[in-house]
């Protein structure tokens, strides 16, 4: 029997900074991954929130984008790339045409970092730390709010937990939350065990991990959207986050967050009802 040996590969891996593959703990931040590889190796998992690889038996959620894109030959300032190329979040009609016409396979690399490296198909340069947004076609099919590489991985589990009361902070995003919002909303849910404190909905009842964005980070004083200690904050199903004012019914009017509502209704109605939620016969769906 030959013994065939990889020190060749790993040496290449090395040198380029791509960590092997068992050389990698659950959740850390992966560069880029050989996706075609990856998927006839049948360690890829495409689901509603994003691409899923397989890393040592557990599955981490990422997104894939083009190897070697055309970026000196369309852009005209490759060191500012605002809009191509985007990459993709789940099997979109992009990326069926992409397979139809023969345009797939070894073209993508997995990634989960907020900003990536890509190399120029002409002139094979590399551009790193580039943030890509979201393919169009992907956002109509997702209800995270996610425009950008930097979005998506500040929705994974592999950032801080830490709760931080924002009382004096400045910086806010455009909606006038404190730019740690995300992590905060995630710490505070996961001590409530992604629980709904007012119907008591959530837990055991989610049947799977991505459910728990069906549990929701609510500010009690919404005015005060700076201010994120525990004292006014209050983890919310969506359905009881949707009727918690006025404000939430007429944000919850915006296509994409009613769709989220809808499909919330739609998979957990029964165990909404078992747990006397007091909006479940209000809705009209």
């Amino acid at each position: 029997m030959t013994l065939i040996k990889f020190h060749k590969a790993h040496d290449y891996l090395d040198e380029i900074g791509i960590p092997r593959l068992d050389e990698y703990n659950n959740n850390v931040i992966i560069d880029r991954i050989d996706f075609t590889e990856q998927e006839i190796d049948g360690n890829i998992d495409w689901r509603q929130d994003g691409v899923y690889l397989n890393v040592r038996g557990e599955y981490q959620r990422g997104f894939m984008y083009i190897k070697r894109p055309y970026l000196t030959r369309y852009e005209k300032d490759v060191e500012n790339i605002n809009d191509r190329p985007r990459f993709h979040l789940v099997n979109c009609s992009t990326i069926e045409q992409q397979r139809n016409d023969g345009r797939f396979v070894n073209r993508y690399f997995w990634s989960n970092s907020p900003l990536i490296s890509l190399f120029d198909y002409d002139t094979q340069e590399e551009y790193p730390n580039k943030k890509l947004n979201l393919c169009s076609n992907c956002q109509e099919l997702i209800t995270d709010d996610i425009s950008n590489t930097e979005d998506f991985h500040e929705l994974l589990d592999l950032n801080d937990n830490e709760i931080e009361t924002n009382i004096e902070e400045t910086e806010t995003d455009i909606f006038k939350r404190p730019l740690n919002w995300r992590s905060v909303s995630r710490a505070y849910r996961l001590e409530q065990n992604y629980t709904c404190e007012e119907c008591g909905f959530g837990g055991d009842d989610l049947e799977i991990n991505y459910d728990k964005r069906y549990i929701e980070a609510h500010h009690i004083d919404g005015y005060d959207l700076i201010n994120t200690h525990r004292s006014n904050l209050k983890s919310l199903c969506t359905l009881c986050h949707y009727n918690a004012d006025a404000h939430h019914l007429s944000i919850f009017e915006k296509p994409r967050i009613m769709r989220k509502l809808v499909n919330f209704i739609k998979k957990y109605k029964t165990k909404l009802i078992e747990r006397n939620n007091p909006y479940i016969n209000e809705i009209d769906l």
